[in-house]
């Protein structure tokens, strides 16, 4: 049995078990002035209804992980029923569903795995950044991430998760709150003036622990404490007992963050290992950003 310490903001101090045990939960943001990129799992008043209910449909799919009727679905996703099956009615067209028998249940093909895998065997972080990201975890023992913001939120992009029995662990694309992320605090220092102002005037507190920060004093205190140190931190500001060290790279131009997370009694024993070991990867990373922005 592996028991999970699941995300940084998961449930505020839940604990998953299972042997890859991943929980996702959907945020709203708005965020109209920053270019927030593709891939997002944030609503927001840009959202194009149709291509949202259709991501709807599958994520369904890989929560119930069986067959549904499509009125069952409309339900499920609060949908108007003709809205439903219109949208079930392309994708079959398109050969994504497929109907298990006339007017039954239906289910995705192996389209939808097909595309995917195509677009991830692809993928430039996967395979420049990806086995730099998988040696930090094997010297340090803990899980790590790379994110970047979207908007006033931080999405993870890569998870390369711990192999300890008590870990971090979140889906790819979960989106957290910028405030209480390491992440977050790492790329927000590493910006501009007028980019980080612009970020600080609009950005919320909400309270997830006791110990999150509440304020923009406190948020910009935990700034500028972070580049004495030379790292951030995220000390218990989402999660009980949990704790993430982060630094800023710049890959394809663009600011991302790279991240150490795991349970806090095990940082406290090995956080100076851990911060060099951040530092020496974050120093490879940057290396090999010219070439892939390149490409």
């Amino acid at each position: 049995m592996v028991v999970a310490v699941c995300g940084i903001g998961c449930g505020h101090g839940s604990v998953a078990t299972g042997p890859l045990s991943r929980w996702s939960r959907r945020r709203n943001f708005l965020m109209p002035w920053l270019n927030t990129g593709s891939g997002t799992a944030i609503r927001e008043k840009m959202t194009v209804r149709t291509a949202d209910r259709t991501l709807d449909i599958f994520e369904s799919f890989a929560r119930r992980q069986r067959p549904i009727t499509v009125s069952d679905l409309a339900r499920e996703l609060s949908l108007p029923t003709s809205t439903c099956f219109a949208l079930v009615r392309t994708l079959v067209d398109r050969g994504f569903l497929y109907y298990l028998r006339p007017r039954g249940a239906v289910y995705p093909t192996g389209r939808l795995g097909q595309v995917a895998e195509s677009i991830g065997f692809h993928d430039p972080i996967a395979t420049h950044i990806r086995p730099i990201l998988e040696s930090l975890r094997d010297v340090t023992g803990e899980t790590v991430i790379l994110g970047k913001l979207q908007g006033l939120a931080v999405v993870y992009l890569e998870i390369i998760e711990s192999r300890q029995a008590v870990r971090y662990t979140m889906a790819v694309g979960t989106v957290r709150e910028l405030h209480a992320s390491s992440i977050g605090k790492a790329i927000v220092a590493a910006m501009d003036d007028a980019s980080r102002e612009a970020v600080l005037a609009q950005l919320k507190y909400p309270k997830l622990t006791d110990d999150t920060i509440r304020n923009r004093g406190q948020y910009s205190r935990d700034l500028e404490e972070g580049r004495k140190r030379g790292y951030w931190t995220n000390i218990g500001e989402s999660s009980p007992d949990v704790m993430g060290i982060a630094l800023s790279v710049k890959i394809f131009g663009d600011l991302y963050g790279i991240n150490l997370v795991g349970p806090q009694s095990r940082f406290n024993r090995n956080l100076k290992a851990y911060a060099d070991a951040l530092r020496a990867t974050v120093k490879k990373v940057g290396a090999i950003r010219t070439a892939l922005y390149d490409d």
